[in-house]
């Protein structure tokens, strides 16, 4: 009986055969592949840096042309705009603002371009690895994906939105889209394990909560519920959780701000936003030699870890926003969760730089990212509950991510059956485990990327594509 292999199942195997890898040879693997990925940071770094803010430069310009008017489709749009945002913000880095909304600002208090140790110059750092250069590939990727979907009836797929064939050749392409998908989301969950181990160590230490054997549950457990959410579809799981996700983070965003000096709050709030578009030119095309080291590892990392997240963040996006103008659409994705990403930062970061508590809080986040934010909490009397409230927002946000990303990456492969979904999710887990086994959040973030090199090129193709499109179209 001649049993054929279809694209689905060479991409679970190949997947299937990493992971084993990892499995077995955890440290080795991912040594190995922090050997080559440095090699590449090193050589690629400018080259990344100035297409990451084209690529900006360029959704501006269609946003404010005349082809901003064009919509996406015919039809109404199916979701409305709070849940529109809420899914797209959840799925691009809800986690992620959790995870360094105190560590990474404090961090830059000692960045080698800032000399000062000037807090607004951190905040202006942290702005621009999460503002508009991040939102702007989001939305690159996801235009690309719509335009082809809803204007040409194209799949909705890496492979369609650069030719109309179809073929086991080019379907490659969707199974690099794939690797970027996994290893970005493996290194995001690895860090959120990494952070929720924390908080729960912080408030209810013992020896149960130590060590790799409860990164694991923890993981079996998120994995359980992320699948399960999965299956049951868009808009029961993922726009459910979206929607809590953002309620619960602007209830913890307001408790903070309400705890804190309101009026100093505000001011850094409007001040780094002054700062971010005054900084913004020199950090999108200049890289200094001296401090060519410090930009690779956070960066160009950062840029990279965005472009891996791409065919992921990207498609869903596109999947959700059917009946948008281009305009909107672009707009929409720039601006809002920059807004919420700054307005995030100044309320944890700048008033964490600004507290009595500061050398405290900065030894916390030098020994190591995780314990930064809950030392910031420990100024207030109710330190216990926004711990923990932060680490159910962590829990579902990740959960979001996964979701979204099981649901993308059962898209790519053409099999969207429940049976489909539980593989890659246990692919991921897999991955996920050996990143565990080491703990090593900045070794997170480098293996994070490395699917994202061979797709800046797809990323490249894709925009090439869609301005021929767009350009015959008129």
């Amino acid at each position: 009986m001649h049993m054929k292999i279809n694209f689905n199942n060479r991409s679970i195997i190949f997947t299937g055969l990493i992971a084993l890898i990892f499995l077995i040879f955890p440290s080795k693997t991912i040594d190995t592949l922090q050997v080559v990925i440095n090699f590449l940071l090193h050589t690629l770094d400018r080259p990344i840096l100035w297409l990451v803010s084209c690529i900006l430069m360029v959704c501006v310009g269609i946003a404010i042309s005349s082809l901003g008017k064009i919509k996406l489709g015919e039809e109404p749009p199916e979701f409305s705009t709070f849940s529109w945002v809420a899914m797209l913000f959840a799925a691009g880095m809800g986690s992620g603002l959790i995870f360094w909304g105190v560590a990474e600002p404090v961090y830059h208090l000692n960045a080698p371009i800032n000399t000062t140790h000037d807090p607004m110059l951190a905040l202006s750092i942290t702005n621009f690895h999460w503002g508009l250069h991040a939102w702007g590939i989001y939305a690159f990727s996801g235009l690309t994906f719509a335009w082809f979907a809803y204007k040409k009836g194209r799949e909705m797929d890496v492979v369609s939105s650069l030719t109309k064939k179809n073929n086991d050749a080019f379907k490659i392409l969707n199974f690099l889209g794939v690797i970027s998908i996994i290893f970005g989301v493996a290194g995001t969950l690895a860090n959120s394990i990494a952070l929720i181990q924390s908080g729960i160590e912080h408030y209810f230490s013992s020896s149960i909560t130590t060590g790799l054997t409860f990164r694991i549950v923890l993981l079996s457990l998120l994995t359980l519920i992320f699948t399960v959410s999965s299956i049951t579809g868009l808009k029961k799981g993922v726009k459910l959780l979206s929607d809590f996700n953002v309620i619960l983070a602007v209830l913890l965003l307001g408790i903070i701000f309400l705890m804190n000096n309101q009026l100093q709050t505000i001011q850094l709030f409007l001040s780094s936003i002054l700062s971010y578009l005054q900084e913004l030119p020199s950090l999108s095309f200049f890289i200094d030699e001296p401090n060519r080291p410090w930009s690779q590892s956070w960066s160009i990392i950062y840029f990279l870890w965005w472009i891996a997240w791409a065919p992921f963040t990207g498609l869903f996006i596109a999947r959700i926003s059917k009946g948008r103008s281009i305009r909107e659409f672009i707009l929409s994705i720039l601006i809002y969760p920059t807004l919420v990403s700054v307005l995030w930062f100044a309320v944890f970061g700048g008033n964490a730089m600004h507290s009595h508590q500061i050398e405290a809080i900065q030894s916390a986040v030098n020994e190591n990212y995780t314990f930064g934010l809950f030392t910031y909490l420990e100024l207030f009397d109710i330190a216990p509950l926004l711990g923990g409230i932060c680490i159910l927002l962590l829990i579902t946000f990740v959960i979001t991510s996964a979701d979204s990303a099981i649901y993308v990456t059962s898209m790519l492969t053409n099999n969207t059956s429940r049976i489909n979904k539980m593989t890659w999710a246990l692919l991921l887990y897999s991955i996920t485990i050996g990143l565990l086994y080491q703990n090593n959040v900045d070794l997170n973030k480098v293996i994070a990327i490395f699917g994202a090199f061979p797709f800046t090129l797809i990323l490249i193709l894709q925009g090439i594509s869609l301005m021929k499109s767009i350009i015959r179209n008129k």
